[in-house]
């Protein structure tokens, strides 16, 4: 039958919204075509449970089990079952998973027969915006009563309009083979009015009369219900045959259409690596065009016009926007935010201090209510002057990462610290935050006892890195450095400085090779323009490798202690900076390009 189903399928996508006065536009937003075997889809199906009667005096007491509801050759099976005198039978809702305002609704199912059955096809308000039943409406897609083989009613429930005053709306169609074969039962409900068909002919029409919500309150979201009652008010109106045990509801699918398109959703990653292929996708249904639009230097290598692209992204942060198109509608989806993300290579990171054309001070400071933090650079040195009366309300500094950084492998923290005596932060502490703001609270650097020397002294702290600790490490977007803060904060002014500031990978193993510690120099550092390169040692060569190891940059000359390049026209970035003499020496260190 599925072969069928799909020719059937798309000819109900190419058939116009019937009294939309548009053609072509029809989109399927939601189905479920039961595949498989088991239990219903449980990320369309909720199940309603339960006795009582239901408000129409109904014997069945509605379960989830297998027994009443199953998944079987491609169909859905509601199964009521007689048992010991009591009937068990099925009601599944989208409720809470799915709901529309307005829209095409199209079932394809097979009917019980038998006195007493009472199957049907419907749909309730998700929120009642006008009251309860029938205040908020109801409209029943399709209920068949077995005391009246083959008539199928199509009705619909409102304050004015409903079967409690005898003055409910709706219509009916003889099928005379209801419980033999499958028949598409559906609606289509705009604006204006809700049409009934049996498959694709029409046969009652409910028009909104532009009254009051006591006509009309289908302005807002119904879900669905599939269920068999057995007996009650209707079905049970001229009795029950003592001799039935069972009723079978078969549902080989149901579709829901609509010719108003919801705005696209974007998926793929929020973080990217410079020159990363990634991809990138919209999880809208049927047969759109898409229009994708991407930062400048970001290259489509496949996809485009689909719902799934293929970029190789650029070295910059953007946003990524797509738009859906039909014959009738055009609509556009949210941004979609992609930020950079650096894994840097070799041995160190170097947390900067300056970078950009002027050399700007890269640092901010946050000093909280009655503090005063003001901030420089110097010979490479970042220098904080204060003056805090306020600790509790956590002074500090903090340094925005030109990317989100991937700090797994690189997770010792070494810096500098100089103060003199009596010139020292209280407390001090160094904090990794992620993209998301986190950190991990159980893992932090703290210098606490800092006496001041007027001398730089060497602190290093080895981070655990652990990514189920609330936080990301693979994505740290900022640096804090706070001091004298907290309830262990003291009051009082000073002057501190840093310099040397990085992250270390302890597991760095490299061939270089070398017959004395060496220190390699390149400033300004992040890098703008031109650069100095200088080496206690001499060098002949200057290799520059991006993050992903391809070389981008080769120089060679005659021996020099230091030299300018001009590097300005690499892409923003991490790289790493080699100098070597040709007899095995070099030297590497990890620059920023801005």
């Amino acid at each position: 039958m599925k072969p069928l189903l799909f020719i059937a399928l798309v000819v109900t996508l190419t058939i116009p919204f019937l009294g939309s006065g548009q053609t072509g536009c029809n989109q399927l937003v939601w189905a479920d075509e039961f595949e498989g075997t088991g239990a219903p889809d449980a990320t369309r199906w909720n199940f309603e449970t339960g006795g009582g009667g239901w408000g129409n005096n109904e014997l069945q007491f509605y379960t989830d089990s297998r027994n009443n509801s199953y998944v079987s050759n491609g169909t859905l099976k509601i199964h009521a079952r007689k048992n010991n005198g009591t009937w068990t039978s099925a009601r599944m809702v989208t409720s809470g998973k799915a709901s529309w305002k307005y829209g095409r609704f199209e079932i394809r199912a097979k009917f019980p027969s038998g006195k007493g059955t009472w199957p049907a096809l419907w749909m309730m308000p998700q929120n009642g915006v006008y009251g309860g039943w029938p205040q908020s409406g109801e409209i029943d897609i399709m209920e068949h009563v077995g005391y009246d083989p083959g008539k199928v009613y199509g009705t619909v429930h409102t304050e004015a309009y409903n079967h409690k005053l005898k003055t409910q709306k709706g219509g009916n169609i003889m099928v005379s083979n209801f419980n033999t074969a499958f028949h598409d039962y559906a609606i289509e409900w705009t604006e204006t009015e809700i049409k009934w068909f049996v498959d694709g002919t029409p046969y009652f029409t409910f028009a909104n009369e532009n009254k009051t919500y006591k006509e009309w309150p289908f302005d807002h979201p119904f879900f669905l219900i599939f269920n068999i009652a057995i007996g009650g008010d209707w079905g049970g109106a001229q009795g029950i045959d003592p001799a039935l045990t069972e009723a079978v509801m078969e549902i080989d699918f149901v579709r829901v259409f609509s010719n108003s398109l919801p705005a696209p959703v974007i998926t793929g990653p929020a973080f990217v690596s410079p020159q990363q292929q990634v991809i990138f996708s919209v999880t809208q249904p049927g047969q759109l065009q898409y229009n994708w639009k991407f930062p400048t230097g970001v290259a489509v290598l496949s996809g485009e016009g689909t719902a799934n692209v293929t970029v190789k992204w650029n070295d910059q942060p953007g946003q990524v926007t797509v738009e859906a198109k039909n014959a009738c509608q055009t609509v556009s989806s949210a941004p979609f935010p992609v930020a950079i993300q650096s894994k840097p290579d070799g041995e160190f990171w170097v947390i900067p201090f300056t970078g950009g054309v002027n050399n700007t001070l890269l640092w901010s400071a946050m000093p909280g209510t009655d503090n005063q933090i003001t901030l420089r650079a110097e010979n490479e040195q970042l220098i904080i002057t204060y003056n805090i009366q306020n600790p509790s309300a956590n002074p500090h500094i903090l340094l925005n990462l030109p990317a989100v950084t991937d700090l797994t492998r690189h997770k010792q923290m070494i810096l500098q610290l100089m103060a003199a005596a009596g010139a020292e932060p209280s407390n001090l502490r160094i904090d990794l935050i992620d993209a998301a703001g986190a950190n991990d609270l159980g893992d932090l650097f703290k210098i606490d006892g800092y006496t001041g020397t007027g001398q730089f002294t060497t602190h290093t702290r080895t981070f655990t890195m652990n990514a189920n600790a609330g936080w990301a490490p693979s994505r740290i977007a900022q640096v804090r450095v706070y001091f004298n803060y907290g309830l262990l904060g003291q009051r009082g002014a000073g002057e501190f400085r840093l310099k040397d500031m990085k992250m270390h990978d302890p597991d760095y193993t490299h061939t270089t090779l070398k017959t004395e510690r060496q220190e390699l120099i390149i400033f300004p550092n992040p890098m703008a323009g031109p650069v100095e390169i200088r080496s206690a040692r001499p060098f002949s060569s200057l290799r520059i490798h991006d993050m992903g190891g391809r070389m981008v940059f080769c120089l060679e000359f005659s021996s020099l202690n230091s030299m300018q390049a001009d590097l300005s026209r690499l892409s923003p970035g991490y790289y790493l900076i080699e100098v070597a003499d040709g007899k095995g020496w070099k030297e590497r260190r990890t620059a920023i390009k801005q």
